[in-house]
């Protein structure tokens, strides 16, 4: 027969080990739930940020049948045709926008926010615009309460006319008319509000931030068609 005194130590060494095994199973349970809640987020972010890449770039698309392409295109070969957009400088601090600047003598066309606020009303709706609202906004594609804010910026570049029909296009061809081919690129970016927190910054990659997401989305758009000599 056991010593009583042995028997306790034996159901103490149980219960703690009870307790050990307890505390192990809920600190696990509490870090895989953190994990799951960072997953979510993240991949919340970036499903944002697709849509507002996409919504720049139908954006894109609507200024760019709202301008036409003869008048795209001469904004595409003029060198510095956006310089009127002004935005701070690329510095260790500032970022690039979310994009670094254009090469020189680039024949692209690059949109900004304010080329869309420009096609609004300017009177509080007494004028219409040509836009009736912004392709993207950052509460509406966010969230008011969100950290982070949408950055998107479209280029329109790679014109190219040529004499081949369109699809669609009658098949039996022997027309006079061209098309202009463009690409078009909306690169949403969702960066930390400025009030909200302070990110590391990467200078060597032109400014981004560590917590930053990106989504790219393009289009291949055929325009016209021109009468042979129009372009």
């Amino acid at each position: 027969m056991k010593h009583p005194a042995k028997q306790e130590g034996a159901a103490l060494f149980i219960v703690l080990m009870i307790i050990m095994v307890g505390t192990a199973s809920a600190v696990f349970s509490a870090n895989t739930v953190s994990h799951e809640l960072r997953g979510a987020g993240f991949a919340r972010q970036q499903m944002q940020t697709r849509y507002a890449a996409r919504a720049g770039m139908i954006g894109g698309l609507e200024w760019f049948d709202i301008f036409g392409p003869s008048t795209v295109r001469n904004l595409m070969l003029t060198p510095g045709s956006t310089e009127g957009i002004q935005f701070p400088a690329c510095t260790e601090t500032t970022g690039c926008y979310p994009e670094p600047p254009l090469a020189n003598n680039r024949s692209v066309y690059r949109l900004y926010p304010q080329h869309f606020e420009a096609l609004l009303s300017q009177d509080g709706g007494v004028t219409p615009g040509l836009l009736a609202n912004l392709p993207y906004d950052a509460d509406y594609s966010f969230g008011a309460t969100s950290a982070q804010e949408p950055l998107v910026v479209i280029d329109v570049y790679d014109e190219h006319v040529v004499s081949k029909l369109a699809p669609g296009a009658a098949a039996q061809g022997g027309t006079k008319f061209k098309y202009m081919r463009t690409t078009l690129t909306a690169r949403g970016r969702a960066q930390l509000k400025t009030a909200a927190a302070t990110d590391n910054v990467h200078a060597e990659d032109h400014g981004r931030q560590g917590n930053e997401t990106g989504a790219d989305m393009r289009a291949y758009i055929i325009s016209g068609p021109f009468m042979t000599g129009s372009l």
